[in-house]
């Protein structure tokens, strides 16, 4: 078998914000590998330098594999820093992102080649679901918005969610978000559990004054407390806190995570397959963590790609439900799985087990 075409297209696509219904639209890369035997895998980046993604993968990844055999995914990601250019073996960024979505779509094609969902292929140490945290606290809302969505959708049966900080004046201010996570946590009881997203926002002393102010309202995780997620500094960070904190490295390749990790950084490492590299580099980050007794998490939204991971290995902890991204997915799949009461469930069906709804790639392709 061997790559005949590869094609990478920019979407950007019409949602209604969760809870507000304000229209939005979010963009996203999609790619199609295609082979002489008819097979065709499909990966995804986000719309983070989009067009930049788009080119890459059109005019230098694409090139570069035809002809290759897409099931030797190893071979192709070690060779790729020779055969294009140096950069690619320390992939992160743009690069990164390029590479991962046409990662995510060799593994497509070598589950529907194998009859297999990739998670299987990835080492299948759940079967059925797995667990998923719903990212709904969105800072765009207001206190009496990111109460009641957290009520609803704890109401629903979603646990953990995840709240995300507002983080007033550069950090330099963190009452709102103290009163915002009182006002959760007493809405939705003490039953369900809240994760708390920084994005990178705070210094050190911002971040230990956040941490040790929201520790009563019984927070089970923070993601990302410090700016440019420096490894160093959340190290220092974790003796200050008795809440867990999880993060994937700045730099999303293997080497800045084994950084990360030796660093003493984390209680549970995040990864992303969009970002990271796609299967191939996260598998090798997922067993790294389990080197250290992590337990591995995905941050950044992309459940639907995000769950084989976790499904594959066996200190998969969890996948993030966007319910940003979730909206995109209702429209870009046919019939994508949800979560439930805290889990998701794993297609049954070959590779990513996804149905691309292509006349929506059609309608909402970007010039």
């Amino acid at each position: 078998m061997k790559v005949t075409q590869v094609q990478a297209r920019c979407l950007s696509i019409p949602i209604k914000m969760p809870f507000t219904e304000t229209p939005q639209k979010e963009g996203i890369v999609i790619v199609y590998v295609q082979t002489d035997t008819g097979l065709e895998g499909v990966g995804i980046t986000r719309n983070w330098q989009r067009f930049g993604v788009r080119e890459l993968i059109n005019r230098e990844i694409g090139p570069y594999l035809i002809g290759k055999d897409p099931l030797n995914t190893e071979k192709i990601w070690r060779d790729a820093y020779l055969g294009i250019s140096l950069p690619y073996q320390n992939r992160g960024g743009t690069i990164g992102r390029a590479v991962g979505a046409v990662d995510i779509a060799l593994w497509d094609i070598k589950g529907k080649h194998t009859g297999l969902p990739v998670y299987r292929l990835l080492g299948g140490a759940s079967s059925e679901s797995v667990a998923a945290y719903t990212t709904c606290g969105f800072n765009f809302y207001s206190l009496d918005e990111v109460v009641e969505v957290s009520r609803k959708l704890a109401h629903e049966g979603h646990d953990p969610l995840k709240y995300q900080v507002v983080a007033e004046e550069s950090g330099q201010d963190i009452a709102p978000d103290v009163e915002r996570l009182k006002k959760i946590r007493e809405a939705i009881g003490d039953k369900v559990r809240i994760l708390v997203d920084c994005n990178g926002t705070y210094s050190f002393n911002q971040a230990r004054e956040l941490l040790q102010a929201i520790e009563p309202y019984n927070i089970a995780g923070v993601d990302h407390p410090v700016r440019n997620r420096d490894p160093r500094v959340m190290a220092e960070l974790r003796k200050h806190t008795k809440i867990p904190i999880a993060g994937r490295a700045m730099g999303e390749n293997q080497w800045a995570h084994r950084d990360f990790i030796l660093a003493g950084a984390v209680d549970v490492m995040h990864q992303n397959v969009i970002d990271g590299g796609g299967y191939t580099e996260c598998l090798k980050v997922a067993h790294m963590a389990e080197l250290f007794h992590l337990p591995l998490g995905t941050g950044g939204a992309y459940h639907l790609h995000n769950m084989h991971l976790i499904a594959g290995v066996a200190n998969g902890l969890w996948t993030e439900f966007h319910t940003i991204r979730e909206k995109v997915f209702e429209v870009l799949s046919v019939k994508p799985p949800v979560v439930k009461n805290g889990r998701i469930p794993l297609p049954d069906k070959p590779g990513l087990g996804l149905e691309v709804n292509e006349s929506a790639v059609t309608e909402y392709t970007d010039p």
